[in-house]
Formats: C-alpha cells, sequence, structure tokens
C-alpha cells in the first residue's frame, strides 16, 4: 500500500508495564509493513514506534514528544483509539511540575478540535481506570456516535483495515462525507444556544458544558503559572492552545466555582481569555464545548465569583462576545440573528466602558456583513482616526479594515491604497493574524480590479504566513481565495481580459 503521508493516526496507548505495546499494535504494525516498511514508501498508519524521538530514553523534551505525536495528528485524515484501562502517564514540564494530561489525551484533545473523523473503540477485557473514565466523559460532546461498547481485537482490525482502504481512494470515493461547516454550526446553534438577557448575564454555554474534575488534586499554582508563561511565549497557535489545554485541565482540579479554590480564579480567567483569543485564529468558532464562546462563558462565570482582592474586572467580556458572535454568525444560516446578538453585545461594551476601538472595529463589520456600508466606513475611519497616534501594527490592521470596506463600496482605488498603507505597518512587527488578514483582504481586492496575479501572489503569501504562525482559520480563507482565483483562471476569464487583440501582431 503507497501513500505520501499516514492516512490514518493510532492513539498512543500502551500496556502496563509502561510503554509495553499492545499486542493489537503489533498485529497493525504488522499489517502494515512490519518493522522495516518497504523503501521509499510511507506507512499509511502513523504510530510511535516509528519515531525514534519517542523512545523512553530519547533526549527529547516531554512536551517536544507531545507535540511531534500532536503534529501526527493535524496530518492524518483521522484519528483511531484503542482504548484498554490507562489513561496515559502524566506530562512533565520541569523536575518538579507536571500536568495532569498525557499524551493519549492531548491527541484526543487535538482531534477534537480539529474535528478529525475519530474512531475509538474499547477493545474487551479492559475497564477504563476513573481519570480515563473521566477524560472520556469530558469530551464525549465533541464526538458525535461516541460508544463505550466493547468490542473483540479482532473487530478493531477489521475496522482498521477497512479505514485503510476508504482512505487510500481519492476524497471523491471514499463515501465519508463529512458534513458542511455550516451544517455543523447550525446544528450545534440548535442545539446548544439560549436566549439571556445580553447586558447582565453571561451565554449559558461553558467551556466542556462545566469545567471541573473531582478526580483530579488543586494543582500547584506555580506549575500553573509556568504553562501559562510557556503559552504567551508560543508563536504558534496551536502550540499556544495545546499549552493552555494543560494549564485548564490541571486547573479542573480547583473548579472556580467553589469557594475554596476561589485563589485559583485569576489562572481561570487568564487561560480562557487566551484560549478564546487564540481559539480565534484556530477557527474555533460555533457552540461547540471547545469553542471561543464556550471559554468566554467560562471566564464570565469565574469572574462573577471573583472577590475583590484578585483586580479582576467583573463584568461580562462583552467586547470578546461580541467578535465570538460574529464569527459564528459569517459560518451560519442564522446570520441576522448572530450579528444582532454580536451588535448587543458590541453596545454593551462600549456602554460599560470597553475598549473603544475594537467595539468599534466589531460594530464595523457587522454593519459591512449587513450591507450597511456608509456605517461600515464611518466606525472604521473613526478607528483609524484613534489609532493613529500609536502607529504601528494597530493602526496598519485598522487601515487594512477601512480599505476593504472602501473596497465593497466600490471605491477601489482608495481602498486598495490604505490596505497598501496598513499591510506595510503590518510588516514591520513580526507574523501575526491581522498580518495575515490583512495581506488577504489585500489579495481579494486586487481580485477585484482583475490583477489576478498579483493577487494569486498575496493568497499565497497569506498561507504561508498563516502556516508559520498556526493561524488555521487563516490558512483555509487563504486556500478558499486561492481556489477562487484558479477558478477564474480555469474558466479563462482573466486571459480574454487583458490578451491582446489577434489583429495586433504577435507580442514579444
Amino acid at each position: 500500500m503507497k501513500a505520501n503521508r499516514p492516512s490514518i493516526f493510532l492513539s498512543s496507548c500502551f500496556e502496563d508495564p509502561l510503554g509495553s505495546p499492545l499486542a493489537i499494535r503489533r498485529r497493525i504494525r504488522e499489517m502494515t509493513g512490519g518493522d522495516h516498511v518497504a523503501t521509499g514508501a510511507v506507512r499509511p498508519i502513523w504510530m510511535a514506534e516509528d519515531f525514534r524521538e519517542l523512545d523512553r530514553d530519547s533526549l527529547l523534551e516531554p512536551f517536544d514528544k507531545a507535540e511531534l505525536c500532536l503534529e501526527g495528528v493535524r496530518t492524518a485524515d483521522c484519528l483511531v483509539v484503542v482504548l484498554t484501562k490507562r489513561h496515559g502517564t502524566p506530562i512533565k514540564l520541569s523536575d518538579r511540575d507536571a500536568v495532569p494530561s498525557s499524551f493519549f489525551e492531548l491527541e484526543l484533545f487535538e482531534a477534537a478540535l480539529l474535528r478529525k473523523p475519530t474512531f475509538i473503540f474499547l477493545q474487551q477485557g479492559f475497564d477504563p481506570e476513573p481519570r480515563l473514565a473521566q477524560l472520556l466523559r469530558l469530551l464525549e460532546p465533541c464526538f458525535p456516535g461516541f460508544s463505550l461498547d466493547p468490542v473483540s481485537e479482532d473487530h478493531i482490525l477489521k475496522r482498521v483495515d477497512r479505514l485503510l482502504q476508504v482512505y487510500d481512494r481519492p476524497k471523491w470515493l471514499r463515501r465519508l462525507p463529512l458534513p458542511r461547516l455550516s451544517t455543523l454550526v447550525d446544528t450545534l446553534h440548535r442545539i446548544r444556544h439560549r436566549d439571556y438577557r445580553v447586558k447582565d448575564e453571561p451565554p449559558p454555554l461553558q467551556f466542556l458544558e462545566g469545567v471541573g474534575d473531582p478526580d483530579l488534586a488543586p494543582p500547584r499554582p506555580k506549575t500553573i503559572q509556568l504553562v501559562l508563561e510557556r503559552a504567551t511565549a508560543a508563536t504558534q497557535h496551536h502550540r499556544r492552545l495545546t499549552f493552555l489545554w494543560l494549564a485548564i485541565r490541571a486547573l479542573m482540579g480547583a473548579p472556580f466555582g467553589k469557594a475554596e479554590f476561589r485563589s485559583y480564579v485569576p489562572f481561570w480567567d487568564r487561560a480562557l481569555g487566551a484560549w478564546s483569543s487564540s481559539g480565534a485564529w484556530y477557527g474555533l468558532h460555533s457552540h461547540a464545548v471547545l469553542g471561543c464562546l464556550a471559554a468566554l462563558g467560562s471566564q464570565a462565570r469565574a469572574r462573577s465569583v471573583s472577590v475583590a482582592s484578585t483586580d479582576l474586572p467583573k463584568v461580562i467580556p462583552h467586547g470578546a462576545l461580541a467578535s465570538a458572535y460574529y464569527s459564528i454568525a459569517k459560518l451560519s444560516t442564522h446570520r441576522r440573528d448572530l450579528f444582532e446578538l454580536a451588535f448587543q453585545h458590541v453596545e454593551a461594551s462600549l456602554a460599560l466602558g470597553g475598549d473603544v476601538t475594537s467595539g468599534l472595529g466589531v460594530r464595523g463589520s457587522i454593519h459591512l456583513r449587513l450591507h450597511r456600508t456608509e456605517a461600515a466606513i464611518a466606525d472604521y475611519r473613526r478607528v483609524a482616526e484613534l489609532r493613529s497616534e500609536m502607529g504601528g501594527a494597530s493602526y496598519g490592521d485598522a487601515l487594512s479594515e477601512l480599505g476593504h470596506a472602501l473596497v465593497m463600496a466600490g471605491n477601489w482605488r482608495d481602498g486598495i491604497s490604505t490596505m497598501e498603507q496598513g499591510r506595510e505597518l503590518l510588516r514591520l512587527e513580526p507574523p501575526s493574524g491581522f498580518a495575515v488578514r490583512a495581506t488577504r483582504k489585500l489579495a481579494a481586492g486586487y481580485a477585484r480590479t482583475l490583477r489576478l496575479g498579483r493577487a494569486l501572489e498575496l493568497a499565497a503569501e497569506a498561507h504561508d504566513m498563516a502556516s508559520t504562525i498556526g493561524a488555521l482559520d487563516q490558512i483555509h480563507g487563504a486556500e478558499r481565495l486561492a481556489a477562487r482565483l484558479h477558478g477564474l483562471y480555469r474558466r479563462s476569464l482573466y486571459p480574454r481580459l487583458v490578451a491582446p487583440s489577434s489583429r495586433s501582431g504577435p507580442t514579444v
């Protein structure tokens, strides 16, 4: 069987004693090439045994080993999980600091974030230990069709063999259609959205439907501080989200709803706020229990129980909620209702003295999506005026958004010129999601003026930059734009418009 990359990721489930492979792993290994895969071929299943970096005596740090596994999850088409009883070994961050997450847990977490097709099997003869059972309960909402009915080793092998056959086909022949993203967003909205008083109530949705794990002990505050510092230092959003998951998972041993754990509320606030911020660039836009909206719902509840000594704002994060609802609305068929909800949070934020420029920016985006172009331009222009004194990337982002609105209004010359100015300011700073977005929107502006060659160059640049920082949402946006531009070329629209007349003679 030939493959350019593994199509299936086999989760890192091993048996006692620590590190001993399950018998089923040996059988899968033999089925897919044995100990030595044929020269030039790639094993169609990602297996930890194929990587010397993951050996027990490897000098690679534990988290770097975990990151290698997570990259395997990202590149594979699906995840196969064989459950036994063990949850896995806690990941060490230093000699004194360890988090309760295991390699296996992080792999499940990554698959849930990416909405990867995941096939979970409980092997007969095993009963999950309490920590594993609790993890499965937490993540169950992320995996439709989840079942813990025990199955035999032979049954699992047959299913794996069937998956190998399916994923060896071209995508259009696989018969494993995934729902459209809009369908998924609408379904989660219907199931989990509840009306609430925007001004003084947080959204009902909470992170993982409420954060707490009675099987975990309270973490060391220094450990949480270390993990959050590493998350802040991470330059890639997927790596940052992994650290944030480690922090949140450890904090589940100190749920903010209990009075004895109120001292942990600042950690909760910081972790959930950072999750929403990075999750937005990663594309976690829905009513998913791991999404930005759920994180903000839990953050608002954490703030409501904070004590005065924590110096936390005792307000609902209206600005961030407005941005979250706006992003969901762009993907949903319930657009007008969700845009209206986002608008209400913007107005609440402005009324309570929130960040004016961020609030006006989101309001301008809502206006633009609802075809209120003049109102959008007015808000964007005001944001640019307020940020002009600061200069730098913040001003560059404001100019990019203003220029985009001008292009949408038909003022292509001023709009593209303004976007170019904004992009140049953003390029002076390290790569960021804002720089990616500005580059992608400028590409779209060039496409509207039929400068398709330049538009494609910028779309590729946006894609490369987004890949560098792990901004999955912007990667998808750049890919969609590039596909539309290539479509114009395939239909020969551009050559017909710019090719010289056949009567003018040959070109040089």
